[in-house]
């Protein structure tokens, strides 16, 4: 075949035979997929039943179901005191009040101006997602499970133009690939996402899918439900319904993956710019420069190839991935299982200590209803009525009659009450104080401290219980980079379309549109602590208000502009304050004396700091010879307690 004939396509009498090789692709795909899959669902499978039973601990369903059995045909009561809740929450409430921003850092000369706008269009489109709602969702699962998951995807139901929405993931519904080690899966070459959904909802995503084909019926897991991260009996899968009627769930599967393929970049000679095109394109454009006399500069690289696609019963679409060269799901993981190559959260140490101080309560509480009741040992003629003498003994107030003689002859009497057993108690308490334990969780961080203590030991404690729990923090910040990643794609590739967006900055609010000229470029992903994250703002006020009467008269318009963000007055107020701020005029006089002022102050400043370093250094040596004279005085008691040295003479004797 010609160029000619390459460039027009394939004839008209090819088409069927193209759509057959398509089919063949299609089939051969969807078997690969299909055979990832349940290598990575199998791999995962004992994680799933764990995860389901860590959820039931938390939402305080803590006995088994033959436990139970047991305890109710016993007549014992099944007690649960959930501790572990309130455990999680206070982990959760910690990361929401130190909530993380995203920021964008150029790496090109000429990007900072740009930089700022694009720092406040990620953080205006991720305030209208509630982004930061869904990764706070995503980080209480990987607390409690292990694994959390949030999917960054452009909605065009919502807007036609394109709505940037984050949505956290159930992680029941994500299977990944068994052979990632590496923390948030940054490893893995591959990811499902099996969805659960009503026919029609899946009919209308795949209009052109044959219907028999919108169900997943292979994914099935291993413990018998099809749907992927639901139970039987969920109300979500016995709904009534039908699949003439449209309300049956069927499952579809995400899958999206990478592979390396070989391109050529082909570098312009008249710009430099580098273009990269498949190597039979690539082949083409040589040849027709060369005709006309140009020569091209190519070479073939590798390069990573991110896909997609949405299987049913076969392969429903197959294309590009939507965040080019990464995954649109960002993952959260916990703790490694390295022998089983999954992830876990705190929860998995706190269901043994939780376990058995249901048990010991339950116990106990079985023992003290036996004690309160008691019991008789009687011969069978010593009452006149045994059914009656039943009945009355075992109401305090009521009259319980006997037989004449039966008193005093001993043919009645009480059995001994049951004592509980030693050290009982202290388990009870062991294991309850364990739950923390095991969490890592102290009290000072549940704030249910009781006892009196320094604020700055109590804050110390607090530092040391995040400390334990700081790699799930580190877990958050890295996959918050993941996000801003994802975020920053969108925007330069869909979203810088002149959209209007608000924009936060310059001591100003105001709405300008987003183009792509100021947002284009190389940036580098910062996390960083928000400005309206409860701990941030409580330590840059207070630092700031200490410091105030000593720089009081060099705060500018300027500087009140940064620092009022962190402030604790309300948002209304701290905006209208920045307006007039931003209106006030700028007198040269009063500039030259704010600089005065500030010198002086930083001079002031610096004397302080020299004075208090003066006063340790004169505190330390007071006590180096505090300490010396001490010493000394003992060395002298010593030497008069110790007995008069004898010749050597006598000591030889």
């Amino acid at each position: 075949m010609t160029d000619t004939d390459a460039d027009r396509g394939a004839m008209p009498g090819d088409e069927t035979a193209a759509r057959e090789s398509q089919a063949l692709d299609r089939d051969a795909l969807a078997s690969k997929l299909k055979g990832w899959f349940r290598v990575d669902r199998d791999a995962s499978s004992r994680w799933r039943e764990e995860a389901r039973e860590d959820y039931d601990f938390v939402a305080g369903r803590q006995w088994s179901a033959a436990d139970e059995a047991v305890l109710r045909e016993q007549g014992r009561p099944p007690i649960t005191f959930n501790r572990m809740l309130p455990i999680i929450k206070a982990v959760a409430g910690s990361e929401v009040n130190a909530r993380l921003d995203i920021q964008y850092l150029p790496r090109e000369i000429g990007d900072a101006a740009k930089n700022e706008v694009l720092t406040e269009a990620g953080r205006y489109l991720a305030d209208e997602a509630e982004a930061e709602d869904e990764e706070s969702d995503a980080f209480v699962d990987v607390a409690i499970t292990g694994m959390g998951w949030v999917e960054m995807r452009l909605d065009y139901e919502l807007d036609p133009d394109g709505a940037y929405v984050e949505d956290r993931v159930d992680p029941l519904e994500m299977v990944w690939d068994s052979t990632a080690r590496k923390r948030n899966l940054a490893d893995a070459r591959r990811i499902f996402r099996a969805k659960s959904m009503d026919r029609a909802e899946a009919e209308g995503l795949f209009p052109d899918a044959d219907p028999a084909d919108l169900n997943a019926a292979w994914a099935e897991d291993r413990d018998g439900d099809q749907h992927a991260g639901l139970q039987p009996g969920d109300s979500r899968i016995d709904r009534p319904g039908s699949a003439q009627e449209g309300t049956s769930r069927v499952t579809i599967v995400e899958c999206q993956w990478w592979e390396r393929r070989r391109v050529t970049a082909v570098s312009d000679p008249g710009t430099g710019e580098v273009t990269e095109m498949d190597p039979g394109k690539a082949s083409v454009l040589v040849r027709r420069a060369s005709a006309m006399g140009i020569t091209l500069q190519t070479h073939s690289i590798t390069k990573r190839v991110y896909r997609r696609a949405f299987i049913g019963g076969t392969v429903l679409e197959e294309g590009e991935a939507p965040a080019g060269d990464r995954f649109s799901y960002a993952c959260m993981t916990g703790d490694r299982d390295h022998n089983k190559g999954t992830w876990f959260g705190i929860v998995r140490m706190m269901k043994d200590p939780q376990r058995y101080a249901n048990k010991w309560l339950s116990q106990t509480m079985d023992m003290l209803n036996r004690q309160a009741k008691g019991g008789i040992l009687m011969e069978t003629g010593a009452v006149p009525d045994q059914a009656e003498f039943e009945a009355s003994y075992a109401k305090p107030g009521a009259v319980t009659w006997v037989a004449d003689g039966v008193l005093n002859s001993g043919r009645m009497k009480p059995k001994e009450l049951p004592q509980l057993p030693a050290g009982h108690y202290q388990l009870m308490e062991f294991a309850i104080m364990s739950i923390r334990d095991s969490s890592g969780v102290n009290l000072e961080l549940l704030g249910q401290k009781q006892q009196e203590q320094a604020g700055v030991l109590e804050y110390q404690r607090k530092q040391a219980a995040m400390t334990i729990l700081a790699t799930l923090f580190d877990s958050l910040r890295r996959a918050r980079k993941h996000i801003g990643r994802v975020r920053l794609y969108f925007i330069q590739n869909f979203l810088s379309d002149g959209r209007l967006v608000r924009i936060v900055g310059d001591g100003a609010t105001r709405v300008m549109p987003l183009l792509r000229d100021q947002t284009i470029g190389d940036y580098d992903v910062i996390i960083d602590d928000m400005p309206s994250s409860p701990n941030q703002k409580e330590v840059i006020w207070s630092t700031f208000t200490s410091v105030f009467p000593v720089i009081k008269d060099m705060i500018t318009p300027q500087v009140l502009l940064e620092v009022l963000p962190y402030s604790p007055f309300p948002a209304s107020f701290v905006a209208k304050m920045r307006d007039l701020l931003a209106q006030a005029p700028t007198d040269p006089q009063a500039e030259q004396q704010q600089q005065v002022a500030m010198q002086t102050a930083v001079a002031k400043i610096q004397d302080l700091t020299a004075g208090a370093n003066l006063k340790q250094a004169k505190a330390e040596r007071e006590s180096a010879l505090i300490q010396h004279d001490h010493i000394d005085g003992f060395a002298k008691v010593a030497a008069m307690a110790a007995p008069p040295a004898q010749p050597a003479s006598q000591l030889a004797a």
